[in-house]
């Protein structure tokens, strides 16, 4: 990895941003825009796919369980449980929804159920995957009755004939649930390859690792866009492409006195957005402003994100 001091990664950072907010704002790369209305159905028109009935939960809180039953060895509960919930932050960073554990449950996620047969726990669990559903990692099936339509139960199956593997790769286990975790949402596969519900075939895991811009509109147009949706779109777009300088990928936000931000361990630094102007922090240098969040979105948008 590339050593440079504070002041320098500080510089080299806001020129970067502003270099590509100049090639984004003279058109090139992807409009965002094009996203935001919501699409049924697949074709070449056809970006992020939400159910055909927009069913969503209600008061936009996912209540769920994890079962630690079969669970692979070489992986605890705790470890699992911060998986699960760092996935679910990232889908809360983009869109006004919440995901609320509930603590461990007995009951077996079942994908299989028919609605008459469902227990109305949402669980996430441990089962093998059998027939058409045995080549997958993982696999979620949602239920939902109403007009308009209320979301009463989704389950997630992680299939123990991958528990080995991806007990050995938590960051991989933590992109599968990552996607899993949209279609709890009620969100089906995007036609847009570059996100992370893509399937067609599937993105690799380290790609899964971060949302794209398809799947923060998919969620926003069931939820609407989190309070901090635009910045949490550019620091996902930062971190995959400018490692020097903020590094690992799949970094979650939080909050302290009135800043939204993430720390990067492996580079030592901090991104953040107050009164909507975007910070970067490396540790021993000073706070330096890189921009106007509107002013860097449209790069990150033109970039996928």
């Amino acid at each position: 990895m590339m050593t440079v001091k504070p002041k320098t990664a500080a510089l080299a950072l806001a020129f970067a941003l502003s270099t590509a907010s100049s090639f984004a704002n003279q058109g090139l790369g992807t409009d965002f825009s094009a996203q935001t209305a919501p699409v049924q159905g697949s074709g070449p028109s056809a970006r992020f796919i939400t159910d055909s009935r927009k069913a969503t939960w209600p008061d936009a809180v996912v209540n769920y369980y994890y079962n630690p039953s079969n669970q692979p060895a070489g992986i605890s509960t705790d470890t699992v449980l911060g998986l699960i919930q760092a996935a679910g932050r990232k889908w809360e960073n983009v869109c006004k929804v919440r995901f609320n554990y509930l603590g461990t449950q007995s009951a077996d996620p079942d994908v299989e159920a028919s609605f008459g047969t469902i227990d109305r726990l949402s669980v996430i669990g441990w089962m093998p995957l059998t027939g058409d559903k045995a080549g997958f990692d993982g696999y979620v099936s949602w239920w939902f009755q109403g007009n308009p339509p209320s979301l009463v139960d989704a389950d997630m199956v992680l299939n123990t004939s991958a528990g080995e593997r991806l007990a050995s790769d938590p960051k991989a286990l933590g992109a599968l649930i990552t996607h899993e975790m949209g279609h709890m949402l009620a969100i089906r596969h995007s036609d847009v390859q570059q996100s992370v519900m893509f399937a067609s075939p599937y993105n690799s895991y380290s790609f899964q690792n971060t949302l794209r811009g398809d799947d923060a509109a998919a969620c926003a147009s069931l939820y609407g866009p989190s309070t901090f949706a635009d910045a949490n779109r550019i620091f996902n777009w930062a971190e995959q492409s400018f490692s020097q300088f903020v590094a690992p990928t799949g970094v979650n936000s939080l909050d302290l006195s009135g800043y939204h931000y993430r720390f990067f361990s492996q580079t030592n630094s901090y991104m953040a957005v107050k009164d909507n102007t975007l910070l970067f922090l490396p540790t021993g240098g000073a706070v330096t402003p890189l921009g106007n969040v509107d002013q860097i979105l449209p790069a990150a948008a033109a970039a996928g994100f």
